[in-house]
């Protein structure tokens, strides 16, 4: 009978032992389902933020493009309104020189006969002192004759018939000397356009 009771302890202690071990595995099992849920999700939350980041970094990126042509574009535009507004500046300071020329001209052709030498003198060296600060600022003037008429620089206001063919469409004389500040026109300068008979 002791036997009989002990072989029945045995079984059921096997019994508790195989329940128990069962019970673990399915807790294990439970644990390793979820430990991959808990995976799968990081995994799936670090793929959000990458992507976040990409985005944000690309943001960024075109902010930075936009910031550098914002700055580029009104770098450009203040030099183009400094340029206008010189350009409006030394277009009223030419008018003065166009003055200055008729006088002296006046002078040449003798209408200045009453007038004393050291004013005239005077007059001159005002003149050059105005020509100084042209010159300073980058004013030229457009008075060459021989060359091709540039219709961006010349207004071509008359014709002159010329014997030589290579006269042809070029500057032939001076009426009115013009002016640009680097590439921008001041003023064209107002021509006569040697036009060959042929």
């Amino acid at each position: 009978m002791a036997k009989k009771n002990s072989g029945k302890k045995r079984d059921r202690q096997q019994q508790k032992t195989a329940e128990m071990a069962g019970a673990k595995g399915g807790a294990e099992a439970g644990t390793d389902g979820e430990l991959q849920a808990a995976l799968d999700e990081a995994r799936r939350k670090i793929e959000q933020l990458e992507q976040e980041l990409a985005e944000a970094k690309d943001r960024h990126l075109r902010a930075v493009a936009e910031l550098d042509n914002f700055k580029r574009r009104t770098s450009k535009e203040k030099i183009e309104l400094s340029g206008h507004v010189k350009a409006g500046v030394f277009s009223d300071i030419i008018g003065l020189v166009d003055n200055f020329e008729r006088f002296f001209q006046h002078v040449e052709d003798g209408g200045g006969g009453d007038l004393d030498e050291n004013f005239i003198q005077g007059v001159e060296l005002i003149h050059k002192s105005l020509q100084k600060v042209l010159e300073k600022h980058g004013v030229e003037p457009i008075n060459e004759t021989g060359v091709p008429v540039d219709y961006n620089l010349h207004q071509g206001l008359m014709t002159q018939p010329v014997d030589d063919r290579k006269q042809d469409q070029s500057v032939v004389e001076i009426l009115e000397v013009g002016y640009k500040i680097g590439d921008k026109l001041i003023r064209p300068a107002k021509v006569k356009v040697g036009e060959f008979g042929g």
